[in-house]
C-alpha cells in the first residue's frame, strides 16, 4: 500500500500486520467486517461469545488504523506542507506535537507533519509485541 503515499515516509504508511488466514484473529476480523456492515452498531462492536476482550480490541485496533490510513490517503494530495501549514480544528484550536519520548515538548507543525508523526507513533505502538502481540499464546486447557 506505500505505493499510495509515496511522498510520505514508507514507514509510517505500512500495511497493518499481517494477519494469517485461518488463524483465529483472522476469524475475528472477518466476524467484524461482516457485523459492520449489518447496521446494527451495537451489534457489531459487542464482544463475540467465548472471545478474549483484549484479543477483540485489538483485531479491531489494528484494523481501524488501516482504515484510517486509506481514508488519510485520499486526501494527502490536498492537504500539503503549503495549503495545510498548521494543524488545527478551526480558529481556535492549534494541535501540537508531543510523544514523550523523542519529542518532549510540543511543536508547532503543519498538518502533514503531525498527521506522519502520528501515523508513524501508532504504528510503532501496534509493532510493539508487549503491546499487541501477533502470536496469541493460549494456555493449556
Amino acid at each position: 500500500m506505500s505505493f499510495l503515499f509515496s511522498s510520505r515516509s514508507s514507514k509510517t504508511f505500512k500495511p497493518k500486520k499481517n494477519i494469517p488466514e485461518g488463524s483465529h484473529q483472522y476469524e475475528l476480523l472477518k466476524h467484524a467486517e461482516a457485523t459492520l456492515g449489518s447496521g446494527n452498531l451495537r451489534q457489531a462492536v459487542m464482544l463475540p461469545e467465548g472471545e478474549d476482550l483484549n484479543e477483540w480490541i485489538a483485531v479491531n485496533t489494528v484494523d481501524f488504523f488501516n482504515q484510517i490510513n486509506m481514508l488519510y490517503g485520499t486526501i494527502t494530495e490536498f492537504c500539503t506542507e503549503a495549503s495545510c501549514p498548521v494543524m488545527s480544528a478551526g480558529p481556535r484550536y492549534e494541535y501540537h506535537w508531543a510523544d514523550g519520548a523523542n519529542i518532549k515538548k510540543p511543536i508547532k507543525c503543519s498538518a502533514p507533519k503531525y498527521i506522519d508523526y502520528l501515523m508513524t507513533w501508532v504504528q510503532d505502538q501496534l509493532d510493539d509485541e508487549t503491546l499487541f502481540p501477533s502470536k496469541i499464546v493460549l494456555p493449556p486447557a
